[in-house]
């Protein structure tokens, strides 16, 4: 298959490198990804900036820009010309759980490539330990799960272009350890409280923002969801929707015209 990869931990990251080094074994693989670290943008696209390009490789570039124009760059443009299979993000250093996909670089590139009509799968690593170094984490472990079920982790996609499918990207997390307890569907996602904070510094007459992670954050989860079957050593597989999803409001309210 040909295969597109990208991540938001930047190009050097060992994610993102691990995986290369092991889909290669298999299928043909095409990177691009940023040229820094993005974590944590989101959904960001660069609609009025132009983005360099740079060529590592024949089938490798770093971009200027986000994760998901990463993809925008690989599926609509000519830099490669080929037809690809699948699109996978990662492998993220740390997890990407319930409201982390909020947040995520590396889900909004599996997103963006549903969007664009493309399998899009997101894989994470929870290093589990608070203290670890990202080198470190056992990426290779589950680079090597995501190569011997990629089929099937294509199958559970949904990025079919007719407007009643609920299209859906594929969000895999596994914890970093040596060999997993089993793989888990969650049926529902952790929500996260991240009590982080904005700490507003002067600096020569001018304000400037530095971000705080104060690490007192809390997850709420039950016995089926995504955060519980991390921690229990499985790899869990989540269908997330691509698009947003109306809530269902009151209609008894009467309003001013």
């Amino acid at each position: 298959m040909n295969l597109l990869i990208t991540n938001d931990d930047g190009y050097d990251a060992p994610g993102i490198q691990t995986l290369k080094k092991v889909l290669q074994k298999k299928h043909n693989v095409y990177l691009i990804a940023p040229d820094t670290n993005r974590s944590a943008v989101s959904h960001c696209i660069s609609m009025f900036n132009s983005l360099s390009l740079t060529k590592i490789a024949e089938r490798e570039y770093k971009c200027q820009g986000y994760p998901a124009d990463c993809i925008g760059v690989g599926l609509l443009s000519d830099l490669f010309d080929v037809k690809f299979d699948a699109v996978i993000s990662g492998i993220n250093c740390g997890p990407n759980l319930g409201t982390d996909i909020v947040y995520s670089g590396t889900c909004a590139a599996a997103r963006q490539a549903v969007l664009s009509g493309i399998p899009g799968i997101a894989l994470s690593m929870d290093p589990v330990s608070k203290q670890f170094f990202p080198h470190e984490l056992k990426y290779e472990v589950l680079a090597e799960f995501a190569l011997n079920n990629l089929e099937k982790l294509i199958s559970l996609c949904r990025c079919g272009q007719a407007l009643e499918e609920r299209k859906r990207f594929v969000n895999v997390n596994a914890p970093s350890i040596d060999k997993y307890t089993g793989v888990k569907f969650s049926k529902n996602l952790c929500v996260r409280t991240y009590a982080d904070k904005i700490k507003i510094e002067e600096d020569k007459g001018l304000l400037k923002t530095k971000f705080i992670m104060t690490g007192q954050g809390q997850t709420l989860s039950d016995d089926a969801s995504d955060y519980t079957y991390v921690r229990q050593g499985n790899v869990c597989i989540s269908g997330i929707c691509v698009e947003p999803v109306s809530d269902l409001l009151v209609d008894d309210l009467t309003f001013k015209l």
